[in-house]
């Protein structure tokens, strides 16, 4: 009997500090890893081994230090939350004015978000595209985006306006399409 091979629906789909110690044989598998994980992933292997290490690998791999610490705590997913993540990627993806189907970890942070009315933050079209109309009816939803993020970052005295800017234009150095700065 043959049955049509399943995309594994992961619990810590952003991140999932467990990853680390995987043998290398299973770190050759991307769909095996949290999106944090192949994010840092293809940095390592973006830079030469005999150079220095790619800055886009530590700055992303940063996200372990955040763990170690415990200013990072990867959240499982409920199976409500998993079973409306798995519709997000999944033909049924219709029903949220999508005509493609969502990446796994923009499918777990839209339904976390949902089933726990938490504020979500993403600059993806499609995630807010889907969110809005997954919680049209829910008053109490709420998203940021990242310019958003930055203005507040300022008037809360964590940055100063230049620094803002310059995060935002580094970001659009990396592919970031927001054009429009936090403080012009």
């Amino acid at each position: 009997m043959h049955t049509p091979r399943e995309t594994p629906q992961r619990s810590l789909a952003v991140y999932d500090p467990e990853d680390r110690t995987l043998p290398s044989s299973a770190l050759r598998r991307s769909d095996l890893l949290s999106e944090m994980r192949q994010s840092i992933r293809h940095y390592e292997h973006a830079a030469t081994s005999d150079g220095p290490p790619n800055p886009l690998a530590v700055r992303v791999g940063y996200v372990d230090t955040l763990y170690d610490h415990g200013a990072l705590v990867p959240v499982p997913m409920t199976p409500d939350e998993r079973l409306l993540a798995a519709k997000l990627q999944s033909s049924e993806v219709a029903d949220y004015g999508l005509s493609v189907p969502l990446g796994a970890g923009e499918a777990a942070c839209i339904a976390i978000s949902y089933h726990r009315g938490w504020t979500i933050t993403t600059d993806d079209n499609d995630t807010l595209k889907a969110s809005l109309r997954r919680m049209h009816h829910d008053q109490s939803f709420s998203y940021e985006r990242i310019r958003k993020l930055l203005i507040r970052a300022v008037h809360e005295g964590n940055i100063t306006p230049q620094e803002a800017n310059r995060i935002h234009a580094d970001m659009r150095n990396h592919g970031f399409w927001d054009t429009r700065l936090p403080f012009p």
